[in-house]
């Protein structure tokens, strides 16, 4: 059934039928280049959603990488700060070592110096103690020796006295204070 057997048949009707069909046609043809020019849009809205969307992921990725350059200069420099203050540091401990060696040294010697004056002082002291026993033993050979001077000068005088045949009750005074002298003088060697 051709389009003219349909025209021959049915007349207007046929052509309506056409029409309408054309017409529906015509409408859905809006209808789906309505349809298609919405999708496209939408695809257009998507793409550039899309493109948005790359967009922002490649400032991201460019952010990360910025950021990933920034942390690896703070971790260098960072690293290098923590060398740095390490070498530092052995620095100190090895200058505060020798300081110690030097200073123990020191005080060893400062002990020994010490030790030293210690012992000077001891042999002095003894020294000295050797001179006091020494002038005391002189000083008590002296006192005897004085204190036997005294007794043969007593002895002497009491000769004398003897001789010129003085008479005790006459002088009393004078014989006792010659054997008190001669009694302090023996009490004092004992």
């Amino acid at each position: 059934m051709s389009k003219k057997g349909n025209k021959k048949k049915g007349g207007d009707d046929g052509e309506r039928e056409e029409e309408e069909k054309v017409m529906v046609l015509e409408h859905k043809c809006r209808a789906l280049q309505t349809r298609f020019v919405e999708e496209q849009e939408r695809g257009d809205k998507a793409k550039a959603a899309e493109n948005e969307i790359r967009a922002r992921v490649m400032e991201m990725e460019n952010d990360l990488k910025k950021e990933k350059d920034k942390l690896f200069c703070i971790v260098s420099d960072m690293t290098r700060q923590y060398k740095q203050m390490q070498e530092e540091l052995l620095k100190q401990i090895t200058d505060l070592r020798s300081t110690d060696v030097e200073k123990e040294e020191i005080i060893k010697n400062k002990e020994q110096y010490i030790q030293d004056m210690v012992k000077d002082y001891e042999y002095r002291l003894k020294k000295k103690d050797d001179e006091i026993s020494e002038l005391k033993r002189k000083i008590e050979e002296m006192s005897a020796e004085f204190a036997r001077m005294l007794k043969d000068t007593l002895d002497k005088m009491q000769e004398r006295i003897q001789l010129a045949q003085w008479d005790n009750d006459t002088d009393p005074q004078i014989m006792k204070k010659i054997k008190d002298i001669a009694g302090m003088q023996t009490h004092q060697q004992n």
